[in-house]
């Protein structure tokens, strides 16, 4: 029988917004972003109350369907391990009034060999990576567990050459490689320019999604190849923002014309939650956000 613990969500509104500005016109759109999760069935470990995310999660969904939302986006990590705790989590992303779109995380092929090939469709998801327009933005979801030593069975020889392109990034930029990182295929990488190429010729901004962070660098939990992703994306200066989860503790950098946030995880923590909703403007970005996930302002 699964076990839950009573807990009490204390949020605080935090309201993004420019020191001494005059009242600003609506946004073009809104969306509602939750990272990290990572729910199972299980006792606490150190800072991570895996539990505790499914109450949650509840708050979350019922606060975000009070906000005039396009969709909700869910940086990866639904889960931290259990097949069936995928049983648990959905049908409280299904109460979600607007469209729910997850990527994948590494956690949520913590799961039996057996089941690795039925986690996208646990998900919801028809493709691993994809894009959505709306309202003049493009919105481009990855797929940061493209490549990776642990997202297919032990057998399948997309395993090995994952262990292969490890070592190989390893020399090539001098640096560990995380076993629970993983690296974006040269596949999805012509892909991707494609969308931001076509985005620029449509004149679109774009927010890309993406469970793993790729700044700022040399950070232990970013992306394999997480510059070959960062000069990709600063040929086009239509990219507005890039948002993942994975660091926990949350991060924030701009380089380029590219905001990097990496939003906070709301698995960290008994009783306080992480998650936000963002407005959309042509000349901005305002994150709102509640619980332990700070305010920010963003000027594109």
């Amino acid at each position: 029988m699964e076990r839950r613990n009573f807990l009490k969500i204390t949020l605080p509104l935090v309201i993004a917004g420019r020191a001494g500005a005059a009242p600003s016109d609506a946004p073009d759109l809104t969306f509602g972003v939750t990272a990290d999760p990572q729910y199972a069935d299980a006792n606490p470990a150190g800072t991570r109350f895996y539990r505790n995310s499914l109450e949650k999660l509840e708050h979350a969904v019922a606060d975000l369907n009070t906000k005039p939302l396009e969709f909700t986006v869910t940086l990866g990590d639904l889960i931290d391990r259990d097949f069936k705790s995928f049983s648990s989590v959905m049908p409280i992303y299904a109460k979600l009034k607007a469209p729910h779109f997850p990527i994948c995380g590494n956690h949520d092929f913590s799961v039996a060999d057996e089941d690795k090939g039925k986690v996208l469709g646990a998900m919801g998801l028809e493709k691993a990576y994809y894009s959505q327009i709306i309202k003049g933005w493009r919105f481009v979801f990855l797929d940061g567990t493209d490549i990776s030593t642990w997202r297919y069975p032990t057998a399948d020889p997309r395993t090995a050459e994952a262990r292969a392109m490890k070592e190989e990034l390893a020399k090539k930029y001098d640096r560990e490689m995380a076993s629970w990182n993983a690296a974006i295929g040269a596949k999805q990488m012509e892909w991707l320019e494609k969308e931001l190429a076509a985005a620029k010729t449509a004149g679109q901004s774009v927010i890309i999604f993406n469970h793993y962070p790729v700044m700022p660098a040399a950070d232990g939990h970013n992306l394999w190849n997480a510059e070959e992703l960062v000069a990709l994306i600063g040929k086009y200066d239509n990219v507005a923002a890039y948002m993942n989860g994975h660091k926990h503790s949350g991060n924030y950098t701009k380089f380029g014309n590219c905001h990097y946030v990496n939003l906070k995880g709301m698995v960290e923590t008994e009783a306080k939650t992480a998650y936000a909703s963002v407005k959309c403007f042509p000349d901005r970005i305002e994150i709102e956000g509640m619980g332990l996930e700070p305010a920010r302002n963003l000027e594109t």
